[in-house]
């Protein structure tokens, strides 16, 4: 094959891109997702898939040390597995940011951080990485036929698409050529991974997809500056090519390049509000704004009906939960909690809240239906009916922390504070805060990644 491929196309763009070429609010994104992320990263490092990741990865280099930061901790490790703990630690308590590949943020920022420990960066070469990594995460689920499709097939994309996202931070990271950033990327998509298998047991893989993926992304970057080549033609191939094994004919290749440079896709992902799986969080939001209009009590509900797709059934439509994952990825569960309490933050899933009577009983009214006529990726229709008699019915047209419907910058930082100051305190959370809104002025990157240290 003599063309140029999709690959090479991509790699030869963002290896050439520099900071000056990204619009204002291309950088300012980069800016709010890099704080979200070592945000939702920091807060996890005490959770117990964490925790296993971490002593999994320290016993297999023999507890050596290295010059990457374990966010939260004051342990160091190589560059690989600190992306693999810190990519599990941001997606551990299901805070970390939505959109492309499925969690674009807890894939792209560990690859980067690892990246910059080992070697240094400035910080306005990684805005570019950031917006380089979110950039591939959306595109390749794009050309992958859209998010949903990969689900459909029973792929995590947040560790499919996620390794391959990944080694475009890090390569972007590394200032590899335009030969090697396309060696990167072909490495990473020859070992993606992740399978929706999880979900029936609520096991720990789910949080360590984007662990992995980071790994991935981390490793494909360090071999393709060593000299290991990876395929070219690695997303367009007929045979064994990324879209032709993990969607077939659904694939689109042909959007993957499109308005490359001109729509920077890191403006398609999104901030999370609740601690939920993104397809509970409408549910949330129309119990909130159903509250609001009808001014009434949770006591006052006889009955909650919900209308919703065929995907966001699968996904968030149980009422089990047994374990935390289940409680996050339960819409009746997530609208009994926000409705009883006025929020959907953490600590209504930890603990989980089943067995309190109102919870219980809300839980026991809900019931979820698949209406045929919302289309793929519309939001659940909720219809509420009260003791009294009185109705009301919500579609919440986007989410709160849609890229429509955006957290705003203080939201953000109010939401960063209840992770970051548990783990680091006040002081530095404000360190953190004021450093990666200033980013661009950073001189050396590694400043910031030893604020996410204990003092």
């Amino acid at each position: 094959m003599g063309k140029k491929s999709l690959t090479s196309e991509l790699a030869a763009y963002w290896s050439a891109c520099r900071y000056e070429d990204l619009p204002s609010d291309v950088t300012h994104a980069a800016k709010r997702f890099l704080l979200d992320t070592l945000a939702a990263g920091t807060a996890g490092i005490d959770t117990e898939e964490t925790t296993a990741v971490l002593k999994g990865v320290s016993a297999s280099v023999n507890g050596a040390s290295g010059p990457a930061v374990v966010w939260g901790s004051r342990q160091k490790l190589p560059a690989v597995q600190a992306a693999t703990v810190n990519g599990t630690s941001a997606h551990s308590r299901e805070l970390d940011d939505f959109g492309g590949c499925g969690h674009s943020g807890a894939v792209v920022v560990p690859a980067i951080c690892a990246v910059a420990d080992s070697a240094g960066a400035t910080g306005k070469n990684v805005i570019v990485a950031m917006a380089a990594g979110y950039d591939l995460s959306q595109r390749i689920t794009d050309g992958s036929g859209g998010y949903q499709v990969p689900v459909d097939k029973g792929w995590h994309g947040t560790g499919t698409i996620g390794s391959i996202a990944a080694s475009a931070g890090a390569a972007r990271t590394m200032g590899l050529d335009a030969e090697l950033f396309t060696m990167a990327l072909g490495i990473s998509g020859s070992f993606t991974g992740g399978i929706w298998a999880y979900a029936v047991d609520g096991a720990m893989t789910k949080r360590f997809h984007p662990g992995k993926a980071a790994e991935t992304g981390t490793y494909a970057a360090f071999l393709a500056q060593a000299g290991l080549t990876g395929p070219r033609y690695l997303l367009e191939a007929d045979y064994g090519g990324f879209y032709a094994t993990y969607t077939g004919d659904l694939a689109k290749p042909e959007v993957t390049l499109d308005k490359l440079g001109v729509e920077f896709r890191i403006l398609d992902s999104g901030i999370k509000p609740y601690a939920s799986c993104r397809g509970v969080h409408a549910g949330v939001d129309a119990i909130f704004a159903i509250m609001e209009e009808g001014k009434f009590k949770p006591e006052a509900i006889e009955k909650v009906f919900v209308r919703c797709n065929a995907g966001n059934m699968r996904m968030v439509g149980s009422h089990r939960t047994d374990n935390l994952l289940d409680a996050q990825f339960s819409m009746p569960y997530g609208m009994a909690v926000a409705a009883t309490s006025g929020r959907a933050t953490l600590d209504q899933y930890i603990p989980i809240r089943r067995g309190e009577p109102m919870v219980d009983r809300l839980m026991d009214r809900t019931e979820l239906v698949i209406d045929s006529s919302l289309k793929p990726r519309e939001n659940a229709i909720v219809e509420v009916t009260l003791a009294d008699g009185r109705q009301f019915k919500h579609q919440t047209p986007f989410a709160k922390g849609a890229p429509q419907n955006p957290v705003t910058d203080q939201e953000l930082k109010d939401k960063a504070e209840t992770l970051i100051v548990p783990v680091l305190g006040s002081a530095r959370y404000r360190e953190i805060v004021d450093t990666v809104w200033n980013l661009e002025k950073l001189a050396d990157f590694r400043s910031l990644t030893r604020m996410l240290q204990p003092s």
